[in-house]
């Protein structure tokens, strides 16, 4: 199902119509009349509406729908019933005896302003309940072992994704004050907004009760141990996912057991990760009283001393980018030092490159600066001299001259005087795997140094020798 399958079209329209504050007070007033009855008679409905919103049901602006002939209360009243019924907050229901209209709030509306009402009201949230409960139905779903585990692992999961998610909503509420607290510019400002707000709604409500009480740590390593204890048995994971299938959860008992093992894995998870979540809240809570703090302290002092009074006339100063304010700014530094500050951004040390000119390369003929009789010569005695030091035979005769002193070769007694015993060595190394070399090489897996040479830690032996 999609979401407007549910919702009316026009159903959030009342929220941002030019009498959206108005059309707010009477939907709370709708869901309190609501919570004492689940059918709202008229008579009963517009007596709510004119007794609670008697002053505000007047100011009604303008709309579509209201009438000369409305400008009464009880007018504006059966207006606000109509308005609503249209949108979808309420819906009609009549009394099959007496055929007397009356009213009932749909769930999906329902549901929704019981969350506005408890933003706007600031609920207690009751942390500790929650681990608490969750731990007694376990903890009895533990000891019984009967046919209501399922019922009790579900009932436990949903607590734990409500402590977790009323953690999360205590964060995001602290993160809000804080970033408010960069709009107050006064003293009183921010007192009115820590004391009568932040530490009625959140501190004195929220917060202290979640740190005095200790129930959180308390039954948290029990709830572990009683998930853990059901994980590790698969006896008891099928037993649940048993149940489950019986009460209809899904008519795959392979998918059932899969659901009880991540509840129970979301439970342990969400558990594990408490400690972290309530260290951010309380780092939070300290910056937000610190910043609250260091503000009012700031916005006291800074019109008492040199420093504040001079701030103060800087700020009556006239925009330094208007020709004026240049004018004006230059007359002052002829008495003052002052002068002007910028800061630097991704485009202060920007400088436009300079274009290349495009290069053409001429032609020289190398062959031509030198005699071409001669560099043949060179080369050729070059390869002639370079064919004679490192030669197949100069090789292995270097590993066997050392093989036949020692018998077993390690990597720390090789010769390595020179770069060309170094040389001829990389050359052993990559020979070893020829049919007619008469040695082995081991390697190990580490490195040491030879004579100022980084090597592999090897063993040399000859071939049909054992090595130990």
């Amino acid at each position: 199902m999609k979401f407007f399958d549910l919702y009316p079209e026009n159903f959030f329209s009342v929220l941002i119509s030019p009498n959206k504050r108005i059309y707010i007070e009477a939907l709370f007033v709708i869901r309190k009349a609501y919570q004492h009855s689940a059918i709202i008679s008229k008579e009963d409905l517009v007596s709510s509406l004119i007794a609670n919103l008697e002053n505000q049901i007047l100011d009604l602006e303008d709309e579509e729908g209201i009438s000369a002939l409305e400008d009464n209360l009880s007018g504006r009243a059966h207006f606000l019933i109509r308005k609503f019924l249209e949108t979808g907050w309420l819906e009609r229901e009549q009394d099959t005896q007496s055929f007397a209209e009356q009213f009932v709030v749909p769930v999906y509306a329902s549901k929704l302003l019981n969350v506005f009402y408890d933003l706007v009201s600031g609920k207690m949230t009751e942390y500790n309940g929650f681990v608490y409960s969750a731990y007694s139905i376990l903890k009895t779903a533990d000891i019984e072992r009967d046919e209501y585990m399922y019922d009790g692992l579900r009932q436990a999961h949903r607590l734990t994704e409500n402590l977790g998610n009323a953690l999360r909503e205590l964060l995001a509420n602290l993160r809000f004050y804080h970033q408010r607290l960069q709009e107050q510019v006064e003293v009183k400002e921010i007192l009115a907004e820590h004391f009568d707000l932040f530490r009625q709604k959140i501190s004195d409500k929220i917060y202290h009760p979640l740190k005095t009480f200790d129930s959180v740590p308390r039954f948290k390593n029990r709830i572990l141990k009683i998930l853990k204890d059901w994980l590790t048995n698969p006896g008891l994971i099928d037993e649940i996912a048993l149940i489950a299938h019986k009460r209809g959860y899904d008519l795959d008992p392979d998918t059932c057991r899969q659901a009880v093992i991540a509840m129970i894995g979301e439970m342990i998870d969400t558990y594990e990760g408490i400690d972290q979540l309530l260290k951010s809240i309380d780092k939070k809570n300290a910056a937000y009283t610190r910043a609250s703090v260091e503000r009012m302290q700031y916005y006291i002092n800074t019109e008492r001393d040199i420093k504040g009074k001079l701030v103060e006339i800087l700020k009556k100063l006239p925009n330094i980018n208007d020709k004026a304010g240049e004018k004006e700014i230059r007359r002052l530094s002829n008495n003052l030092p002052l002068f002007r500050q910028s800061y630097t951004d991704e485009e202060s040390l920007y400088t436009e490159p300079a274009r290349r000119k495009e290069h053409s390369p001429g032609t020289t003929d190398l062959y031509s600066l030198v005699n071409k009789e001669e560099f043949e010569a060179e080369m050729n005695d070059f390869k002639k001299r370079l064919g004679k030091v490192y030669t197949h035979h100069k090789v292995i005769e270097y590993i066997m001259e050392q093989l036949v002193r020692q018998g077993v070769l390690r990597a720390k007694d090789l010769k390595l005087g020179a770069d060309d015993d170094f040389i001829r060595l990389i050359l052993a190394c990559v020979k070893n795997d020829e049919p007619d070399v008469p040695y082995n090489i081991e390697f190990k897996d580490d490195y040491l140094m030879v004579n100022g040479y980084r090597i592999p830690d090897l063993l040399i032996a000859k071939k049909k020798e054992k090595i130990s």
